[in-house]
């Protein structure tokens, strides 16, 4: 992979974690609160694993 599609994969890691993490809301009336936390850690847990690989190339390249 050339530098050029490596930043363009890191920069797709990067908008998929900003997406799942556009996802997050902070009051859902209609989810009980123990589901919520529970939605959003798991949202939470897949952006970070975005943003580490994507750090994680950085550091490779």
């Amino acid at each position: 992979m050339n530098g050029f599609e490596e930043c363009l994969h890191r920069m797709a890691l990067l908008d998929r974690a900003d997406r799942i993490l556009n996802e997050v809301r902070v009051y859902n009336h209609r989810v009980p609160v123990r589901e919520a936390i529970a939605q959003h850690r798991a949202l939470l847990s897949e952006a970070r694993r975005h943003i580490e690989s994507a750090q994680a190339r950085c550091r490779a390249a």
